[in-house]
């Protein structure tokens, strides 16, 4: 199998960026590029669920065109091509729908071990992209340490 495009998922969290080393290895072991894609989530208007919030898409896009700029930057000077994308939506769908527009062949991701409740309220956007992904997902153990 040749990677041509390694697809890494960040939500702007210290653990989401424990996968960047991962990505950026296979990349240079592949001479792939890579897609940096980041998902502002939608958030239900009529507060369909607890905790629902307001969310200023202007303020949220800018802080994300920042971090993954900031991103992007030290991928290139590792020597890899790059690009960012930020899409707005349902994580989990958003991720799937960009790694087929972009023909991905593998996607990179961390996940943040959540489980029991933490994970039934917010839902296992890993899960759901390792199970509906056409392409490999590789899923990197997120640690707070």
């Amino acid at each position: 199998m040749m990677y041509k495009r390694v697809m890494l998922t960040l939500d702007r969290s210290p653990l989401a960026e424990q996968a960047l080393p991962h990505a950026v290895a296979l990349a240079k072991a592949f001479g792939a590029s890579i897609e940096l894609v980041g998902v502002v989530p939608i958030v239900p208007p009529d507060g369909m669920y607890a905790g629902a919030v307001t969310v200023d898409w202007e303020s949220e896009t800018a802080q994300y065109e920042e971090y993954l700029a900031g991103v992007l930057s030290r991928v290139q000077e590792e020597g890899l091509k790059a690009r960012s994308e930020i899409r707005r939506g349902d994580v989990a769908n958003e991720i799937l729908r960009h790694a087929e527009e972009a023909q991905v062949d593998v996607i990179v991701m961390s996940t943040h071990g959540r489980s029991g409740l933490g994970r039934w309220v917010y839902g296992s956007i890993a899960d759901r992209v390792l199970r509906h992904a056409t392409a490999p997902v590789l899923l990197v153990r997120a640690t707070e340490e």
